[in-house]
């Protein structure tokens, strides 16, 4: 039954605007009009849905890592100081 209702028209459109403006999207540079294109479609689609919510999950994780580093960074400065 969902996929009678996927297959409206411009379902197609908007899946491959999804695909084609999704690092736009995941750097905040999509316009207003084009993130809720993209959110919509998302929430309609089971694909894209998944590959939206992976990449910001793998992002996030990314972040995760590279803010560990600049800690680890900072910790070696403190203690480097602090025997000197």
């Amino acid at each position: 039954m969902r996929r009678l209702r996927d297959m409206r028209p411009g379902f197609m459109l908007d899946h491959m605007f999804t695909r084609r403006h999704l690092a736009e999207y995941l750097d905040g540079e999509l316009d207003a009009r084009g993130r809720d294109r993209l959110r919509d479609h998302a929430h309609r689609c089971p694909s894209c849905h998944r590959l939206v919510a992976t990449l910001v999950q793998m992002l996030d994780g990314l972040r995760g890592l590279g803010q560990a580093a600049a800690d680890g960074v900072a910790d070696l400065g403190l203690r480097h100081r602090a025997s000197a």
